[in-house]
């Protein structure tokens, strides 16, 4: 059940479960798409691809030990939609929007999320972008049942694809800024892989801080999310094992491309693990790292981002795309050796720590 934003500030998020399918006063039209095979498929997509199996070898060993999937993180981002509906009184043609929407956004990922997609991309042009509008429109045979209902109930699709694709400027910035539904939702998704704080900010707190400014103690708490924005990108996403686990799906695509073709885009990560023999056992290697030096013959070159507050960008006078900023760097990862800055071992322990 979403609970109202006015009430929400220590709501307490249930990752694994963030929305209540069977919640009364549910759109007939939520249940049947949550319902369709394109949307329950992203319950075999984990949310970070290949550094979910790195990093969580056991999701069922200690404590805290999970992985999570598209499938709730698309629910958690419509939650969060929800909630905001509520909270403006959107007239019901505007709500449908804005949910389905949030629903729907990451339907088009492949296999292993964005560890593969460069690979889909340049071999078969094909990114998640594309994958979503072409499953919404019904162009692909996943997605027929999608756009069959979309179009039943008299959904605009064309907005739909124009909102999810980040090009819709109203709803308070929620769909096209820096900070928006699906953002709040992964980021404090992803930090909650490492750190299990009863402090750690909720994503409908931020939606409220967000939406309403009322005050310096929203301008913090959005503020505060940025920061742990970055923190995420350095320590898990751009982080040696993250770039590394990337590696090891991209390297295995690669070199079995003969086995691959533009369809696989929209199968599982079982289905994929059967096509590309070897890399499932790999990320799951305690030696992981030694294991993949083997692999390595050249440098691995990746794309860093680091997410920073420029003071200038009034808070309150919704200036967030000057104030909420980002920059990117081209780096190397040329170091293998086992006493590198940033050893695997470290930011699995991390995770694995029941302690922590």
């Amino acid at each position: 059940m979403i609970t109202n934003l006015a009430t929400s500030t220590c709501l307490a998020y249930n990752f694994k479960e963030p929305l209540d399918l069977n919640a009364e006063g549910n759109d007939p039209l939520f249940i049947e798409l949550v319902a369709t095979k394109a949307f329950q498929r992203l319950k075999s997509i984990r949310f970070l691809g290949g550094i979910d199996y790195l990093l969580v070898r056991s999701p069922n060993g200690a404590r805290r030990n999970v992985r999570y999937t598209r499938y709730q993180h698309s629910l958690g981002v419509a939650s969060l939609a929800l909630a905001y509906c509520d909270a403006t009184d959107l007239p019901f043609s505007d709500r449908r929007l804005v949910w389905a929407a949030a629903l729907l956004h990451d339907i088009g990922h492949a296999p292993l999320s964005h560890s593969l997609e460069p690979v889909f991309k340049e071999i078969f042009g094909l990114a998640h972008h594309q994958a979503t509008e072409n499953i919404i429109t019904g162009r692909v045979p996943l997605g027929v049942e999608v756009h069959t209902l979309l179009r039943r109930y008299n959904v605009d699709i064309e907005r739909l694809i124009t909102m999810i694709s980040g090009q819709e400027a109203g709803y308070d910035g929620f769909f096209a800024g820096p900070i928006n539904f699906d953002t709040i939702e992964g980021i404090i998704r992803a930090r909650a892989y490492a750190q299990s704080n009863p402090n750690m900010l909720s994503p409908h707190t931020v939606i409220k801080a967000a939406l309403w400014r009322f005050g310096e103690r929203d301008r913090k708490i959005v503020d505060e999310f940025w920061f742990n924005k970055d923190h995420v990108y350095q320590h898990v996403i751009n982080s040696r094992a993250g770039v590394l686990a990337d590696f090891a799906c991209q390297f295995y695509m690669r070199t079995n491309l003969d086995a691959m073709c533009p369809e696989d885009y929209f199968i599982t990560e079982s289905e994929v693990f059967r096509k590309l023999p070897g890399l499932r056992e790999l990320l799951k290697s305690p030696s992981f790292e030694s294991d993949i030096i083997g692999l390595v013959n050249r440098p691995i070159r990746f794309t860093a981002r680091r997410f920073h507050i420029d003071q200038s960008g009034d808070f309150f006078a919704r200036d967030d795309s000057n104030r909420y900023r980002q920059s990117k760097k081209h780096c190397t990862l040329e170091s293998l050796r086992s006493d590198a800055d940033e050893p695997v071992g470290l930011i699995r322990d991390l995770f694995d720590d029941p302690g922590n």
